[in-house]
C-alpha cells in the first residue's frame, strides 16, 4: 500500500467515523426526546391513577357514611324497612350494579335505587337514569312497585341540581356528616315505573 493510499483510507476512515458519530448524535437525541416523551406520558398516567384510587378511596368513604342516613331517609320519607347495599345481577351477558335499595312490600308498595358519588357529574344522572330503565327487567319481582331514584353525593354542582330537579330524581348531600335530601323547590319526584 503507498502512502497516497494509506492517507486516502484513513481519511476515508475519518469521514465515516464522523458520519456514524453523527448518526448517533441524532440518534441519541431522538432518543431523548422519545424518552422526556415516555416520561411526560408516564407521569400524566400517574396522575390520572391516582385520581381514580383517590376517587374510589373517598366513594368507600362516603358510601359507608351514606349507608347510615340514606337508611333513615328511606324509613322516614319512603317508609321502606328493607334497605340492602352493593345490589348486582348479571342476566344475560349483561350487569347492573346498586349502590344502596330499599323496598317495602303492600301497602307501601315502593322500592328506591341510590347511588352514591362523591362529586356530581352529568354521567351520573345518565348512569341511574340506565339502571331505573333497566330495573324491572333485572327484578321482576319488584316490577309492581313504585320506583324512585337518588343520587346522593357530597358535592353536586347547580347545573346537576337542576338535571336532577327536572328529571324527577332525588338528590341527598353531604352535611354535618349526615346525608339529607336536597329541598328542591318545584320538584316532583318521578315513578319511574310509569315508563
Amino acid at each position: 500500500m503507498t502512502d497516497n493510499e494509506l492517507k486516502e483510507l484513513v481519511a476515508s476512515l475519518a469521514v465515516s467515523q464522523k458520519e456514524v458519530s453523527d448518526e448517533i448524535a441524532i440518534s441519541q437525541k431522538g432518543t431523548f426526546d422519545n424518552i422526556a416523551n415516555l416520561k411526560r406520558e408516564t407521569s400524566r398516567e400517574i396522575e390520572e391513577v391516582k385520581r381514580k384510587i383517590s376517587d374510589l378511596g373517598w366513594g368507600y368513604l362516603h358510601e359507608g357514611v351514606a349507608i347510615a342516613s340514606l337508611g333513615e331517609i328511606l324509613i322516614e320519607t319512603f317508609e321502606i324497612h328493607t334497605i340492602m347495599q352493593r345490589l348486582g345481577k348479571r342476566m344475560d351477558g349483561e350487569s347492573i350494579e346498586i349502590d344502596v335499595f330499599g323496598y317495602e312490600n303492600s301497602p307501601i308498595n315502593t322500592a328506591v335505587v341510590v347511588e352514591i358519588k362523591s362529586h356530581l357529574r352529568e354521567d351520573a344522572v345518565e348512569q341511574i337514569e340506565n339502571t331505573m330503565t333497566n330495573f324491572p327487567k333485572f327484578f321482576p319481582d319488584h316490577a309492581d312497585k313504585k320506583l324512585y331514584g337518588i343520587i346522593a353525593c357530597v358535592h353536586a354542582p347547580e347545573n346537576i341540581k337542576n338535571i336532577l330537579r327536572k328529571k324527577g330524581i332525588y338528590l341527598a348531600v353531604l352535611h354535618d356528616d349526615i346525608f339529607k335530601l336536597y329541598p328542591f323547590k318545584d320538584f316532583t319526584p318521578k315513578d319511574f315505573s310509569q315508563q
